[in-house]
């Protein structure tokens, strides 16, 4: 059965063999002025010279982590709110929960053409694409089959790990929008330099 295009973002399955699945997140900021929103399962990074998150731009390098929801007071006033999705206005700095664990795996879909078999092992960048306030808030972002190589492109942001291995929507891996599970390959607690 041919696969039917279904983004929604990096949603986290597990781990790298050997790590303690402790699945707690880390809490970062936004600022309460961002005015883009930041959806479930999208790439996070650091703002440069700052100690805020924003969304990732298409295969950017060095990722902070995956969005998974934040904690807000509504412009005006009131009470904390939960949101899986960063809505865009605060009234003041928002609390952001990210998934950054270097051994975490994802699930994602491909762009368009099929990820294959052959893929495997390869590093791979992103499309941000554009997330859905309805239903959960979920991101747009898939992986970008046209940038899956190996060998010398170290700084991508992910490597694939493995195909979906179940049945029905994204299963099919010979035809476009499967799923793939990918882990990071440089994440800001998986490479040398410092993020300032």
């Amino acid at each position: 059965m041919a696969n039917v295009q279904s983004a929604f973002g990096f949603r986290h399955v597990g781990f790298l063999s050997g790590a303690g699945p402790d699945y707690q997140l880390a809490t970062r900021l936004i600022q309460a002025t961002n005015t883009t929103k930041i959806f479930a399962g999208d790439p996070v990074v650091k703002q440069a010279g700052t100690q805020y998150i924003i969304q990732a731009s298409n295969n950017t390098t060095t990722l902070e982590g995956i969005f998974q929801g934040c904690v807000y007071i509504p412009v005006g006033g009131g009470i904390p709110q939960w949101s899986p999705f960063w809505p865009g206005s605060a009234a003041s700095d928002v609390t952001a929960y990210i998934l950054n664990a270097p051994n975490a795996l994802f699930l994602v879909a491909s762009l368009n053409t099929a990820i294959a078999s052959t893929n495997i092992g390869a590093n791979v960048g992103f499309s941000i694409g554009t997330g859905s306030t309805a239903g959960g808030g979920f991101s747009g972002a898939t992986i970008d089959q046209t940038t899956a190589t190996t060998g010398t492109t170290n700084t991508l942001p992910f490597q694939i790990y493995s195909l979906y291995q179940g049945v029905g929507n994204g299963s099919d891996p010979t035809t476009a929008y499967n799923w793939s599970v990918v882990t990071f390959n440089n994440q800001r607690f998986k490479q040398l330099t410092g993020v300032l």
